[in-house]
């Protein structure tokens, strides 16, 4: 018999965030002549949120000159995923209270993948 254990609250919330990324459809920025970046210690950052609203909170009290801006695929695709990996930037989508950070192909594969959805 397997003797299962309770998984931890990070865990929990990690596997919540993922769940929802990858049905929102949705990915917000924040954008003034360019995408905006951080510095997290030794790593650049690029902050993103799952809805306008938070991204338009944290940039009025964070980046006041940055407007919300929606990630499209192609913008993803031509000007995004370009930039990231040259300047080796982490993406982090930015929560209420956390920051998850991913890899540019877990963005790619969480956002910007073709869903296939089967009914039986």
């Amino acid at each position: 018999m397997h003797t299962f254990h309770p998984i931890s609250k990070e865990l929990f919330f990690k596997i919540t965030i993922l769940k929802t990324m990858m049905y929102c459809g949705v990915l917000w920025g924040l954008y003034r002549d360019g995408w905006a970046m951080s510095n997290d210690g030794e790593d650049y950052i690029f902050p993103f949120w799952l809805n306008g609203l938070q991204a338009h909170r944290y940039a009025k009290k964070h980046w006041p000159h940055y407007t919300p801006k929606r990630i499209t695929p192609q913008d993803f695709e031509v000007a995004l995923l370009p930039t990231l990996t040259r300047i080796h930037a982490t993406p982090a989508l930015y929560t209420a209270n956390k920051k998850f950070k991913l890899t540019t192909a877990q963005m790619r594969h969480f956002f910007f993948t073709p869903r296939q959805f089967v009914i039986a």
